[in-house]
């Protein structure tokens, strides 16, 4: 029942004649002129401190070797904040909009019954020096803000509390200091969790700093009237009610437990696992109904990464026979799962496994990495985000069956990764953004054309070691339609790789080659006469193309929704809205 008890755990006890007794008791016997003096005595000191350093991130902009757009620009008081704009030192999150999700290398949901109705996307987690009694957060939001949905405190080393939660909200184009009514908990911290859901804005939001104000106290006695509330008037919280399920007729009999054990199955799984947690203490019936396996072959445990420990997975042990999709994404950033907990998990319950996600999970090694290369059978593998120690991916080689592979931010190196491509020759989805450690990735796109021909998606944002013959090896994937070469090509001349891959890959719907500073309209023109299926062309940071060229692009590819021309100096913002009026259905960003 650990399980059961971490999932639905609500604290309303009720203290309130309790606390009244104790603060009565604490001014017992001083007068009224010393009352005064005595509370100024006992009452903290309120503080407001900015963050001191970011622990830990799903999102972000830039590369390793870069300072710009990092999350670590949330250090200290805000440089930028009341302006509003793109900023290079605040904090941008890589995705907004619905782009990300619309491509077809985007993870499915494993659990679509189960998915959050407030969903987060991304979060940062960031740490101040003092810890306090939480009185309010402020988020300096500069650049589309609107995205924050959650907000969590703890004192590291100690439970999460959710502090507020609500829908993403669209916003006035300003900055703002964000400061939602936080539960006022009677718990130190010195950590937060700022969660967001970028997926209604227009283009990418940035932070600026995070404020935290609270009481901090100098003094056992101080601590502990804050924890009991003795300064604060007393509210009596009131506890949500719950429905009851209506299960019996008017004699009490259980009818649902009338059912075959096999229908009983079959409703349940439309449940998500905190409902049934909740069915298994029913009664007996319902318990080992909610014990049968095939409740448990997708498990996505990511919205509950807060309560997800040993515990938990050892709790799923005893029920999981045959897991065929599970989703530990954000689950352990600090050590929640022990390595051998999980290897055990695998070992027992996973044998069959075909989808694994385990994006910003700390508990990866090189010993999880070789159980995961057992799984004969996986063919989606995530691995956004592992630790920087993880540096030996060699086991992956050992999959023969994978169509999905995302190793974003990871320490992959060029021999690891062309041993795993060519061991995996029904690949479709490469998603490889920010590994630093590819030095080469000529060869391993050269790898890529002749072991893996069925390549629809490559995305290698952010990895400095191409040039445009390496470029031009991709033309030879002709079921390429999603090529994400953002920021790659910085250091060399594109020559005509542009154009190989407009002629090889003709069925190519989305496309980003942004900060390609050697590209000019005439390399373009290719690109506009055989790629008529574009939906997505992201030209950002060009500086050399013109309106002409624009203009072309937007009258000759039909299906265009997004444009992304924002920072290249020879397009007005002028034209821009003319161009917003004529083509409705494309997106201009500029």
């Amino acid at each position: 029942m650990d399980l059961v008890a971490s999932l639905t755990n609500s604290n309303h006890n009720d203290e309130y004649k309790q606390l009244i007794a104790e603060k009565q008791n604490v001014f017992e016997g001083i007068s009224e002129i010393d009352n005064t003096e005595y509370e100024i005595k006992l009452r903290p000191g309120a503080i407001e401190q900015f963050v001191q350093s970011v622990l830990s991130y799903s999102s972000k902009y830039n590369s390793i070797s870069s300072i710009l757009y990092a999350p670590e620009n949330l250090i200290g008081k805000p440089s930028k904040y009341p302006m509003y704009g793109d900023f290079p030192d605040t904090y941008l999150l890589r995705s907004y909009g619905k782009w990300w999700k619309e491509s077809e290398a985007a993870q499915p949901e494993y659990m679509p019954h189960d998915v959050d109705p407030i969903p987060s996307e991304d979060f940062v987690t960031v740490r101040f020096e003092y810890a306090v009694f939480p009185k309010d957060v402020f988020i300096y939001e500069t650049y589309h803000p609107g995205a924050v949905v959650r907000i969590w405190g703890r004192k590291y080393g100690n439970p999460w509390n959710l502090l507020w939660k609500g829908p993403p909200q669209t916003c006035p184009v300003a900055s703002r200091k964000y400061s939602p009514p936080i539960r006022q908990i009677k718990e130190l911290i010195n950590e937060l969790r700022i969660e967001f859901n970028q997926s209604h804005l227009r283009y990418h939001t940035s932070l600026d700093a995070i404020l935290l104000t609270g009481f901090r106290p100098k003094s056992l006695l101080q601590m502990t009237i804050l924890q009991k509330g003795l300064l604060d008037t007393f509210v009596k919280e009131s506890c949500e009610r719950r429905e009851q399920l209506q299960c019996f007729n008017d004699d009490g009999v259980d009818l649902f437990c009338n059912l075959p054990f096999e229908v009983m199955v079959h409703i349940f799984q439309y449940l998500d696992l905190k409902s049934l947690c909740r069915c298994a203490q029913v009664n007996k019936k319902w318990y080992f109904v909610s014990l049968d396996p095939a409740l448990y072959r997708a498990i996505s445990l990511k919205k509950y990464w807060h309560k997800v420990d040993n515990k938990i997975i050892q709790d799923f042990m005893n029920k999981c026979k045959n897991v065929k999709k599970l989703d530990l994404s954000w689950c352990s950033n600090e050590k929640q799962i022990k390595e051998v907990v999980f290897v055990q998990f695998l070992e027992q319950c996973c044998k069959n496994i075909t989808h694994l996600s385990l994006d910003c999970c700390s508990f990866i090694n090189t010993i999880v990495l070789g159980e995961i290369g057992k799984c004969n059978d996986l063919t989606d593998l995530r691995l956004r985000n592992c630790k920087r120690s993880v540096k030996d991916f060699g086991p992956l080689a050992q999959l023969h069956k994978l169509t999905a592979l995302d190793l974003c931010s990871s320490c992959i190196t060029d021999e690891q990764l062309i041993n795993i491509l060519k061991a995996n020759t029904n690949l479709k989805h490469l998603i490889i953004d920010f590994c630093d450690y590819l030095e080469t990735l000529d060869q391993v796109a050269e790898t890529v054309s002749m072991f893996n021909p069925y390549l629809v998606t490559w995305s290698s944002w952010k990895t400095l070691s191409f040039t445009s013959e390496g470029i031009g090896h991709l033309a030879r994937c002709s079921y390429l339609r999603e090529l994400d070469l953002g920021w790659c090509l910085i250091l060399n001349e594109p020559a005509n790789c542009i154009e190989k891959i407009s002629l090889g890959c003709k069925d190519l719907r989305r496309l980003i080659i942004s900060g390609w500073r050697g590209v000019n309209d005439h390399l373009l023109l290719p690109l506009i006469r055989s790629c008529k299926q574009l939906t997505q062309l992201d030209l950002l940071g060009i500086k050399n193309i013109s309106s002409d060229i624009c203009e072309r692009i937007l009258a000759s590819l039909p299906k265009l929704t997004l444009l992304d021309i924002s920072f290249c100096d020879l397009i007005k913002t002028e034209q821009v809205l003319i161009w917003r009026e004529q083509y409705p259905n494309v997106v201009i960003q500029h």
